[in-house]
């Protein structure tokens, strides 16, 4: 079957009318036409399609739509839940914590032994005179245990070092008396060098204090005065940089207090009257070449104390000094050498 379009039905029909105008004109109603008419152009201003009865859309003839009917979905009735129950937090024990108490009180490290040693030696021409040229006497030092190989070497290489130097000394000034005797053929005054060494611990450092005189010329004479403190623990060198943070201000309370010391101390001397006081100069705090300070055995329940050393005019001056005193000048490091 074929569709017609609208105006080509129109045109079709239009002539058609006018045919059965022609053959019957005596017979035609007007009226029918008339609404006929109006009929077909109201079907064609609506833009309708006409189809014969015969047509059949192209549409028509593809497979039927199979249409599904979908079964209801069964609802079901929600089954409330409980509320779950909160597993408990298993509770984590406190860590033991290490008492470090016992470690850092009462740090001392008295397992090293100091072995002291006097000694005295000559040297003579080589002739039947034997002329005396120096003699050479004093003290050794020596660390033979400490707490461990490094510690005792660190400490006997300064200790053995000094000693050397005056050895040194000595040496020199006998080949100097000896130079006299060949020139001369004789020695005015033979040279004696004598050496010390003195030391202090408060078990946890180990200070010594170093000393050598020369004697004969006057030109020649002279005195060398050294001082050392080392830490028992670790074999480190103490000095005033590494206990305080500010060593120049440091060392200037120790002079004057050094100084004061001095001051107050007793003078006895056989040779003055009850009458007369005798007169001491003592050095002023500036007039201190050297000044030194290491622990000392000096114990008390609540205090600290310490040596201080001063060098002034060939003389050594010394005084033990309470170290609580000055517990704002010391870092961590030299509190727990000096205050414990």
């Amino acid at each position: 079957m074929k569709k017609i379009e609208g105006n080509k039905l129109v045109a079709l029909l239009i002539s058609a009318a006018m045919v059965t105008v022609v053959l019957a004109a005596c017979t035609v109603d007007y009226d029918k036409l008339n609404k006929g008419i109006n009929d077909l152009g109201k079907a064609i201003d609506g833009k309708s399609t006409v189809e014969t009865s015969a047509t059949v859309s192209e549409a028509d003839t593809s497979a039927p739509i199979t249409t599904t009917e979908e079964e209801p979905t069964e609802e079901t009735t929600p089954v409330p839940t409980g509320t779950a129950t909160p597993t408990p937090t298993p509770s984590v024990p406190a860590p033991e914590r290490v008492d470090f108490s016992d470690y850092v009180d009462n740090i001392v490290a008295d397992d090293f032994t100091v072995t002291t040693e006097d000694f005295e030696e000559s040297s003579y021409s080589e002739d039947e005179e034997e002329v005396l040229f120096a003699t050479f006497t004093g003290t050794r030092m020596v660390v033979t245990e400490a707490g461990s190989d490094n510690i005792r070497d660190a400490i006997n290489i300064i200790v053995d070092g000094f000693y050397k130097e005056a050895e040194g000394a000595y040496q020199r000034m006998a080949a100097k008396a000896k130079a006299e005797l060949a020139i001369n053929g004789v020695v005015e005054e033979p040279y004696a060098v004598k050496v010390d060494f003195e030391y202090m611990t408060n078990g946890r450092a180990l200070s010594v204090l170093m000393s050598y005189t020369v004697e004969g010329r006057a030109e020649d004479e002279t005195m060398v005065v050294d001082f050392a403190s080392f830490d028992m623990l670790t074999g480190q060198y103490i000095t005033l940089a590494t206990v305080t943070n500010y060593p120049v201000n440091f060392e200037n309370s120790l002079r004057a207090e050094l100084e004061n010391a001095i001051k107050s101390r007793p003078v006895q001397n056989e040779d003055e009257t009850e009458e007369t006081e005798p007169e001491v100069i003592t050095p002023a705090a500036d007039e201190f070449e050297k000044i030194f300070v290491g622990p000392t055995s000096v114990e008390t329940q609540n205090h600290s104390y310490a040596m201080v050393y001063g060098v002034a005019d060939g003389q050594i001056y010394s005084s033990v000094i309470e170290m609580d005193a000055y517990a704002d000048f010391f870092n961590r490091y030299g509190a727990s050498v000096f205050l414990g």
